[in-house]
Protein backbone atom coordinates (compact mmCIF):
# COMPACT_ATOMS: atom_id res chain seq x y z
CA UNK A 1 0.00 0.00 0.00
CA UNK A 2 1.08 3.58 -0.57
CA UNK A 3 -0.17 6.89 0.81
CA UNK A 4 -1.19 9.33 -1.91
CA UNK A 5 -2.17 12.98 -1.50
CA UNK A 6 -5.15 13.90 -3.68
CA UNK A 7 -5.81 17.59 -4.33
CA UNK A 8 -9.30 18.92 -3.62
CA UNK A 9 -10.97 21.36 -5.98
CA UNK A 10 -13.03 24.18 -4.48
CA UNK A 11 -14.47 27.56 -5.41
CA UNK A 12 -12.04 30.45 -5.13
CA UNK A 13 -12.55 34.22 -5.34
CA UNK A 14 -11.65 36.10 -8.50
CA UNK A 15 -9.31 38.48 -6.71
CA UNK A 16 -6.99 38.23 -3.74
CA UNK A 17 -3.48 37.28 -2.62
CA UNK A 18 -1.59 34.37 -4.15
CA UNK A 19 0.24 31.65 -2.28
CA UNK A 20 3.98 32.37 -2.77
CA UNK A 21 5.17 28.78 -2.27
CA UNK A 22 6.11 26.55 -5.20
CA UNK A 23 5.43 23.32 -3.30
CA UNK A 24 8.47 21.45 -4.51
CA UNK A 25 10.18 21.82 -1.15
CA UNK A 26 7.06 20.58 0.61
CA UNK A 27 6.48 17.70 -1.78
CA UNK A 28 2.99 19.01 -2.54
CA UNK A 29 1.40 19.92 -5.90
CA UNK A 30 0.38 23.40 -4.75
CA UNK A 31 -1.90 25.43 -7.02
CA UNK A 32 -0.45 28.86 -6.09
CA UNK A 33 -4.01 30.08 -6.73
CA UNK A 34 -6.02 32.69 -4.85
CA UNK A 35 -7.02 31.20 -1.47
CA UNK A 36 -10.55 30.93 -0.14
CA UNK A 37 -11.14 33.28 2.82
CA UNK A 38 -13.78 32.90 5.48
CA UNK A 39 -16.12 35.26 7.28
CA UNK A 40 -14.54 37.00 10.27
CA UNK A 41 -13.65 40.31 11.85
CA UNK A 42 -14.08 41.86 15.28
CA UNK A 43 -16.97 44.20 14.49
CA UNK A 44 -20.26 44.00 12.53
CA UNK A 45 -18.89 46.43 9.92
CA UNK A 46 -15.62 44.60 9.36
CA UNK A 47 -15.05 43.92 5.61
CA UNK A 48 -14.53 40.20 6.26
CA UNK A 49 -18.09 39.95 7.60
CA UNK A 50 -19.28 39.77 4.00
CA UNK A 51 -17.27 36.63 3.26
CA UNK A 52 -18.68 33.07 3.30
CA UNK A 53 -18.92 31.06 6.49
CA UNK A 54 -18.64 27.62 4.88
CA UNK A 55 -16.22 26.09 2.39
CA UNK A 56 -17.82 23.00 0.83
CA UNK A 57 -15.63 20.50 -1.04
CA UNK A 58 -16.46 17.34 -2.96
CA UNK A 59 -13.94 14.71 -1.94
CA UNK A 60 -11.51 13.70 -4.70
CA UNK A 61 -12.15 10.26 -6.18
CA UNK A 62 -9.93 7.52 -4.83
CA UNK A 63 -9.60 3.75 -4.70
CA UNK A 64 -8.67 3.64 -1.05
CA UNK A 65 -9.82 5.02 2.30
CA UNK A 66 -8.98 8.53 3.44
CA UNK A 67 -6.63 8.57 6.43
CA UNK A 68 -5.69 12.24 6.88
CA UNK A 69 -6.05 15.81 5.64
CA UNK A 70 -3.13 18.04 4.68
CA UNK A 71 -4.08 21.72 4.55
CA UNK A 72 -2.07 24.83 3.73
CA UNK A 73 -3.34 28.20 4.83
CA UNK A 74 -3.47 31.19 7.15
CA UNK A 75 -4.84 30.32 10.57
CA UNK A 76 -6.04 32.79 11.59
CA UNK A 77 -6.65 36.54 11.30
CA UNK A 78 -8.51 38.94 13.64
CA UNK A 79 -8.03 36.78 16.75
CA UNK A 80 -6.74 39.45 19.14
CA UNK A 81 -8.78 39.16 22.34
CA UNK A 82 -10.13 35.68 21.55
CA UNK A 83 -9.62 33.48 24.65
CA UNK A 84 -7.27 30.50 24.58
CA UNK A 85 -8.99 27.22 23.76
CA UNK A 86 -12.01 28.74 22.02
CA UNK A 87 -13.11 26.92 18.88
CA UNK A 88 -12.52 29.15 15.85
CA UNK A 89 -13.72 26.76 13.17
CA UNK A 90 -14.03 23.08 12.34
CA UNK A 91 -13.65 20.63 9.47
CA UNK A 92 -16.61 18.31 8.99
CA UNK A 93 -16.12 15.12 6.98
CA UNK A 94 -18.88 12.93 5.57
CA UNK A 95 -18.08 9.35 4.56
CA UNK A 96 -19.71 7.08 1.99
CA UNK A 97 -21.25 4.95 4.77
CA UNK A 98 -23.01 8.00 6.22
CA UNK A 99 -20.61 8.45 9.11
CA UNK A 100 -19.43 11.98 9.95
CA UNK A 101 -16.35 13.25 11.73
CA UNK A 102 -15.36 16.71 13.00
CA UNK A 103 -11.97 18.29 13.69
CA UNK A 104 -12.02 21.59 15.58
CA UNK A 105 -9.37 24.29 15.36
CA UNK A 106 -8.86 25.98 18.73
CA UNK A 107 -7.28 29.31 19.56
CA UNK A 108 -3.76 28.94 20.92
CA UNK A 109 -3.72 25.23 20.12
CA UNK A 110 -4.19 24.61 16.41
CA UNK A 111 -4.46 28.27 15.41
CA UNK A 112 -2.72 31.50 16.44
CA UNK A 113 -2.88 35.11 15.28
CA UNK A 114 -1.32 34.95 11.79
CA UNK A 115 0.17 38.45 11.88
CA UNK A 116 2.44 37.17 14.66
CA UNK A 117 5.19 35.75 12.47
CA UNK A 118 6.87 33.59 15.10
CA UNK A 119 7.23 30.19 13.35
CA UNK A 120 5.15 27.37 14.82
CA UNK A 121 6.04 23.68 15.01
CA UNK A 122 4.00 21.43 17.25
CA UNK A 123 1.90 18.32 17.61
CA UNK A 124 -1.36 18.92 19.46
CA UNK A 125 -2.97 16.55 21.96
CA UNK A 126 -5.33 15.32 19.24
CA UNK A 127 -2.42 14.40 16.97
CA UNK A 128 -2.58 17.36 14.57
CA UNK A 129 0.83 18.45 13.26
CA UNK A 130 1.21 22.20 12.68
CA UNK A 131 4.28 23.86 11.22
CA UNK A 132 4.98 27.22 9.66
CA UNK A 133 6.25 26.92 6.08
CA UNK A 134 6.33 30.50 4.88
CA UNK A 135 4.98 34.03 4.88
CA UNK A 136 2.52 35.62 2.45
CA UNK A 137 1.21 39.11 1.89
CA UNK A 138 -2.46 39.73 2.69
CA UNK A 139 -3.67 43.27 2.17
CA UNK A 140 -0.14 44.66 2.45
CA UNK A 141 0.61 42.85 5.72
CA UNK A 142 2.89 39.85 6.18
CA UNK A 143 1.05 36.85 7.65
CA UNK A 144 2.16 33.37 8.60
CA UNK A 145 1.50 30.35 6.34
CA UNK A 146 0.95 27.11 8.27
CA UNK A 147 0.72 23.51 7.10
CA UNK A 148 -1.69 21.20 8.95
CA UNK A 149 -1.59 17.39 8.96
CA UNK A 150 -4.84 16.17 10.51
CA UNK A 151 -5.15 12.41 11.10
CA UNK A 152 -8.68 11.03 10.79
CA UNK A 153 -10.26 9.25 13.76
CA UNK A 154 -11.12 6.29 11.55
CA UNK A 155 -10.17 5.75 7.88
CA UNK A 156 -12.99 5.60 5.36
CA UNK A 157 -14.08 6.42 1.85
CA UNK A 158 -14.76 10.14 1.92
CA UNK A 159 -17.81 11.65 0.21
CA UNK A 160 -17.38 15.32 1.07
CA UNK A 161 -15.72 17.71 3.47
CA UNK A 162 -16.46 21.24 4.59
CA UNK A 163 -14.92 23.95 6.73
CA UNK A 164 -17.22 25.94 9.02
CA UNK A 165 -16.10 29.13 10.72
CA UNK A 166 -17.44 29.80 14.22
CA UNK A 167 -18.73 33.04 15.81
CA UNK A 168 -15.41 34.00 17.44
CA UNK A 169 -14.61 36.33 14.52
CA UNK A 170 -11.44 34.58 13.33
CA UNK A 171 -10.95 34.52 9.57
CA UNK A 172 -9.10 31.72 7.76
CA UNK A 173 -7.47 31.60 4.34
CA UNK A 174 -7.15 28.11 2.84
CA UNK A 175 -4.72 27.84 -0.08
CA UNK A 176 -4.85 24.09 -0.75
CA UNK A 177 -6.61 21.08 0.77
CA UNK A 178 -5.33 17.54 0.20
CA UNK A 179 -6.86 14.22 1.20
CA UNK A 180 -4.36 11.48 2.07
CA UNK A 181 -5.59 8.04 1.01
CA UNK A 182 -4.14 4.57 1.39
CA UNK A 183 -4.29 2.57 -1.81
CA UNK A 184 -2.45 -0.24 -3.57
CA UNK A 185 0.78 0.79 -5.28
CA UNK A 186 -0.06 1.54 -8.90
CA UNK A 187 1.81 2.74 -11.97
CA UNK A 188 2.87 6.36 -11.35
CA UNK A 189 1.44 7.27 -14.76
CA UNK A 190 -2.05 6.03 -14.10
CA UNK A 191 -3.16 9.66 -14.01
CA UNK A 192 -5.01 9.63 -10.69
CA UNK A 193 -4.80 12.37 -8.10
CA UNK A 194 -3.40 15.10 -10.31
CA UNK A 195 -0.71 12.85 -11.79
CA UNK A 196 0.25 13.08 -15.44
CA UNK A 197 -1.02 9.99 -17.28
CA UNK A 198 1.07 8.12 -19.83
CA UNK A 199 -1.49 9.12 -22.49
CA UNK A 200 -0.79 12.80 -21.78
CA UNK A 201 2.92 12.53 -22.56
CA UNK A 202 2.40 12.85 -26.32
CA UNK A 203 0.25 15.97 -25.84
CA UNK A 204 2.80 17.54 -23.50
CA UNK A 205 5.57 16.91 -26.02
CA UNK A 206 3.56 18.25 -28.95
CA UNK A 207 2.62 21.38 -27.03
CA UNK A 208 6.19 21.84 -25.80
CA UNK A 209 4.89 22.37 -22.27
CA UNK A 210 7.98 22.56 -19.99
CA UNK A 211 5.98 22.99 -16.75
CA UNK A 212 3.94 19.80 -17.14
CA UNK A 213 6.96 18.01 -18.54
CA UNK A 214 8.99 18.79 -15.41
CA UNK A 215 6.08 17.52 -13.33
CA UNK A 216 6.04 14.30 -15.34
CA UNK A 217 9.81 13.90 -14.91
CA UNK A 218 9.55 14.35 -11.15
CA UNK A 219 6.63 11.91 -11.07
CA UNK A 220 8.68 9.41 -13.07
CA UNK A 221 11.71 9.75 -10.79
CA UNK A 222 9.61 9.19 -7.68
CA UNK A 223 7.98 6.17 -9.33
CA UNK A 224 11.33 4.57 -10.10
CA UNK A 225 12.63 5.08 -6.58
CA UNK A 226 9.41 3.66 -5.08
CA UNK A 227 9.34 0.62 -7.34
CA UNK A 228 8.94 -2.70 -5.54
CA UNK A 229 12.02 -4.20 -7.22
CA UNK A 230 14.83 -3.46 -9.65
CA UNK A 231 13.13 -5.01 -12.69
CA UNK A 232 10.04 -2.87 -12.15
CA UNK A 233 12.23 0.25 -11.98
CA UNK A 234 13.94 -0.68 -15.26
CA UNK A 235 10.63 -1.48 -16.95
CA UNK A 236 9.09 1.84 -15.89
CA UNK A 237 12.17 3.64 -17.21
CA UNK A 238 11.84 2.03 -20.64
CA UNK A 239 8.08 2.67 -20.72
CA UNK A 240 8.52 6.38 -20.05
CA UNK A 241 11.46 6.75 -22.40
CA UNK A 242 9.51 4.93 -25.11
CA UNK A 243 6.49 7.21 -24.68
CA UNK A 244 8.62 10.32 -25.02
CA UNK A 245 10.59 8.95 -27.99
CA UNK A 246 7.41 7.96 -29.82
CA UNK A 247 5.92 11.43 -29.30
CA UNK A 248 9.12 13.08 -30.50
CA UNK A 249 9.21 10.95 -33.66
CA UNK A 250 5.64 12.05 -34.40
CA UNK A 251 6.78 15.68 -34.25
CA UNK A 252 9.60 15.13 -36.73
CA UNK A 253 12.55 14.12 -34.56
CA UNK A 254 15.44 12.41 -36.39
CA UNK A 255 15.35 8.64 -36.97
CA UNK A 256 18.38 8.25 -34.71
CA UNK A 257 15.92 8.19 -31.81
CA UNK A 258 15.06 4.62 -32.86
CA UNK A 259 18.38 3.51 -31.37
CA UNK A 260 17.82 5.21 -28.02
CA UNK A 261 15.60 2.47 -26.59
CA UNK A 262 18.15 -0.25 -27.34
CA UNK A 263 21.11 1.71 -26.03
CA UNK A 264 19.22 2.75 -22.90
CA UNK A 265 18.02 -0.81 -22.27
CA UNK A 266 21.59 -2.11 -22.40
CA UNK A 267 22.81 0.50 -19.94
CA UNK A 268 19.85 0.12 -17.60
CA UNK A 269 20.41 -3.64 -17.47
CA UNK A 270 23.85 -3.00 -15.96
CA UNK A 271 22.53 -0.94 -13.04
CA UNK A 272 22.36 -2.63 -9.65
CA UNK A 273 20.14 -0.25 -7.61
CA UNK A 274 17.02 1.82 -8.12
CA UNK A 275 19.05 4.98 -7.54
CA UNK A 276 21.41 4.00 -10.37
CA UNK A 277 18.46 3.17 -12.63
CA UNK A 278 16.94 6.57 -11.90
CA UNK A 279 20.16 8.45 -12.67
CA UNK A 280 20.76 6.48 -15.88
CA UNK A 281 17.18 6.83 -17.10
CA UNK A 282 17.08 10.58 -16.42
CA UNK A 283 20.29 10.99 -18.42
CA UNK A 284 18.74 9.28 -21.46
CA UNK A 285 15.39 11.02 -21.07
CA UNK A 286 16.91 14.49 -20.83
CA UNK A 287 19.12 13.61 -23.77
CA UNK A 288 16.18 12.93 -26.06
CA UNK A 289 14.23 15.90 -24.72
CA UNK A 290 17.11 18.20 -25.58
CA UNK A 291 16.08 17.92 -29.23
CA UNK A 292 12.63 19.24 -28.34
CA UNK A 293 13.27 21.98 -25.82
CA UNK A 294 16.80 23.25 -26.41
CA UNK A 295 15.74 25.32 -29.45
CA UNK A 296 13.24 27.04 -27.16
CA UNK A 297 15.91 27.57 -24.48
CA UNK A 298 13.59 25.93 -21.95
CA UNK A 299 15.61 22.98 -20.75
CA UNK A 300 18.15 23.96 -18.07
CA UNK A 301 21.13 21.74 -17.48
CA UNK A 302 21.12 19.75 -14.23
CA UNK A 303 23.08 22.39 -12.32
CA UNK A 304 20.76 25.18 -13.47
CA UNK A 305 17.84 23.03 -12.38
CA UNK A 306 19.51 22.41 -9.01
CA UNK A 307 20.10 26.11 -8.39
CA UNK A 308 16.44 26.79 -9.20
CA UNK A 309 15.34 24.13 -6.70
CA UNK A 310 17.65 25.60 -4.06
CA UNK A 311 16.39 29.15 -4.51
CA UNK A 312 12.74 28.07 -4.41
CA UNK A 313 13.21 26.06 -1.22
CA UNK A 314 15.62 27.97 1.00
CA UNK A 315 13.41 27.40 4.06
CA UNK A 316 13.69 23.61 3.67
CA UNK A 317 16.47 21.19 4.58
CA UNK A 318 18.31 20.62 1.30
CA UNK A 319 21.32 18.39 0.74
CA UNK A 320 23.38 17.38 -2.27
CA UNK A 321 22.11 13.78 -2.35
CA UNK A 322 18.47 14.95 -2.65
CA UNK A 323 19.39 17.49 -5.32
CA UNK A 324 21.34 14.88 -7.27
CA UNK A 325 18.37 12.54 -7.22
CA UNK A 326 15.98 15.24 -8.43
CA UNK A 327 18.16 16.23 -11.39
CA UNK A 328 18.98 12.67 -12.40
CA UNK A 329 22.67 12.43 -11.47
CA UNK A 330 24.60 10.27 -9.04
CA UNK A 331 25.61 12.14 -5.89
CA UNK A 332 29.35 12.01 -6.65
CA UNK A 333 28.85 13.16 -10.26
CA UNK A 334 26.53 15.94 -9.13
CA UNK A 335 28.99 17.23 -6.50
CA UNK A 336 31.85 17.35 -8.98
CA UNK A 337 29.73 18.94 -11.72
CA UNK A 338 28.28 21.53 -9.34
CA UNK A 339 31.71 22.56 -8.02
CA UNK A 340 33.13 22.79 -11.56
CA UNK A 341 30.22 24.89 -12.86
CA UNK A 342 29.48 27.07 -9.82
CA UNK A 343 33.00 27.37 -8.41
CA UNK A 344 32.00 26.22 -4.94
CA UNK A 345 30.53 23.19 -3.14
CA UNK A 346 26.77 22.75 -2.88
CA UNK A 347 26.60 23.51 0.86
CA UNK A 348 28.52 26.76 0.46
CA UNK A 349 26.26 27.87 -2.39
CA UNK A 350 23.13 27.12 -0.33
CA UNK A 351 24.51 29.13 2.59
CA UNK A 352 25.34 32.07 0.30
CA UNK A 353 21.85 32.09 -1.22
CA UNK A 354 20.22 31.92 2.22
CA UNK A 355 22.21 34.90 3.43
CA UNK A 356 21.53 36.94 0.28
CA UNK A 357 17.78 36.26 0.59
CA UNK A 358 17.89 37.16 4.28
CA UNK A 359 19.65 40.44 3.49
CA UNK A 360 16.92 41.32 0.97
CA UNK A 361 14.16 40.51 3.46
CA UNK A 362 15.77 42.47 6.29
CA UNK A 363 16.13 45.56 4.12
CA UNK A 364 12.34 45.72 3.79
CA UNK A 365 12.30 46.44 7.52
CA UNK A 366 8.90 44.86 8.08
CA UNK A 367 9.81 41.31 9.13
CA UNK A 368 11.28 40.38 12.52
CA UNK A 369 14.81 38.96 12.48
CA UNK A 370 13.80 35.57 13.89
CA UNK A 371 11.16 35.17 11.16
CA UNK A 372 13.70 36.00 8.46
CA UNK A 373 16.05 33.39 9.91
CA UNK A 374 13.35 30.73 9.80
CA UNK A 375 12.22 31.74 6.30
CA UNK A 376 15.69 31.13 4.86
CA UNK A 377 16.31 27.82 6.59
CA UNK A 378 18.20 28.63 9.80
CA UNK A 379 17.06 26.62 12.81
CA UNK A 380 18.62 28.84 15.52
CA UNK A 381 18.90 32.62 15.74
CA UNK A 382 22.51 32.67 17.07
CA UNK A 383 23.71 30.59 14.11
CA UNK A 384 21.92 32.89 11.68
CA UNK A 385 23.27 36.04 13.33
CA UNK A 386 26.83 34.72 13.37
CA UNK A 387 26.80 33.66 9.69
CA UNK A 388 25.07 36.87 8.59
CA UNK A 389 27.53 39.11 10.42
CA UNK A 390 30.51 37.24 8.97
CA UNK A 391 29.10 37.71 5.47
CA UNK A 392 27.93 41.34 5.58
CA UNK A 393 29.92 42.93 8.40
CA UNK A 394 26.69 44.00 10.16
CA UNK A 395 24.37 41.95 12.30
CA UNK A 396 20.80 41.30 11.12
CA UNK A 397 19.22 43.81 13.50
CA UNK A 398 21.51 46.60 12.28
CA UNK A 399 20.56 45.89 8.64
CA UNK A 400 16.86 45.81 9.52
CA UNK A 401 17.02 49.06 11.49
CA UNK A 402 19.07 50.81 8.83
CA UNK A 403 16.24 50.32 6.32
CA UNK A 404 14.25 53.05 8.03
CA UNK A 405 11.09 50.90 7.81
CA UNK A 406 11.51 48.75 10.90
CA UNK A 407 8.59 48.71 13.27
CA UNK A 408 8.27 47.06 16.65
Amino acid sequence: MERVLLASVFARPAFGPNCPLSGSGLGLPLTKAIPWQSWGGNSPRHPARGLPRVLAIDAPRSEGPAVALTILGVSALFTVGVPEGQVLGHWRLTFADGRTEEHSLRMGVHAAEATHLEPRSLVTDDGVKVRTVGVMDVGGEAVRLDLFDIPLHRPGHLRSLAFHVEEAGASFLWCDVFVAVEQPIVCPFRGQGGRVSIEEIATIVRQRDPVRLERALEQFSQGVLRSSNLDEAKGLSLLFLGAISAALLETGAPRSLHLIQLQAARELDEQSSKEEVNASAMKWIRGVLEWLLEPLNRTPDPIQQATRIINENLAEDIDDSELAQRVGLSTSHFRAKFRAQMGQPVARYIMAMRLERANEMLKTGGIPVHCVASAVGFRTLPHFSRCFTQRFGMNPTQVRNSSGKATG
